[in-house]
């Protein structure tokens, strides 16, 4: 299965994150690693670049930045693990999804870059967040799956 995961990620390796996120995280890349699945990231996106920031901050906090490295070097590099997708790879989005993400009043727009990754699978589309109004913006929205982390390892 491919999916597209957002920024709780590397949010979850920083000392700030929860014990339950920090749980999650663990989880959720056990459980990654053990299945054939792979993570679709745009190049460049918001994603890579506070992964890579991360890393950078945390250089001199090994109980970081050694969980940091590891994640970039065992998934963010590894071709079976993480697709990476450029401009030209990208299919159009729906003009549904478009309409969604430009609701007045709201931030969706900052979160293109999810269903523009998204958009480069071919079927069973997956984002997998931690932002629960996103979530439920998308509720209805046949074109792709917007999960919150949690119910995703429910059934993970």
């Amino acid at each position: 299965m491919d999916f597209v995961v957002n920024e709780w990620l590397p949010e979850y390796f920083k000392p700030s994150a929860s014990p339950q996120e920090k749980l999650q995280l663990q989880t959720f890349l056990n459980r990654f690693w053990e299945k054939k699945d792979r993570i679709i990231v745009k190049r460049p996106s918001p994603f890579l670049e506070k992964i890579y920031r991360c890393a950078k901050a945390y250089q001199e906090v090994p109980e970081i930045v050694e969980p940091l490295r590891s994640f970039i070097k065992l998934i963010l590099e590894n071709s079976k693990k993480c697709v990476f997708i450029d401009d030209v790879e990208m299919n159009p989005l729906p003009e549904a999804v478009r309409a969604l993400l430009s609701q007045p009043d709201t931030n969706y727009s900052s979160d293109t870059y999810l269903f523009e990754s998204a958009s480069a699978i071919p079927e069973k589309r997956i984002i997998v967040t931690t932002d629960a109004k996103l979530a439920n913006q998308f509720k209805d929205e046949p074109w792709c799956k917007v999960v919150l982390l949690s119910d995703f390892l429910a059934d993970y």
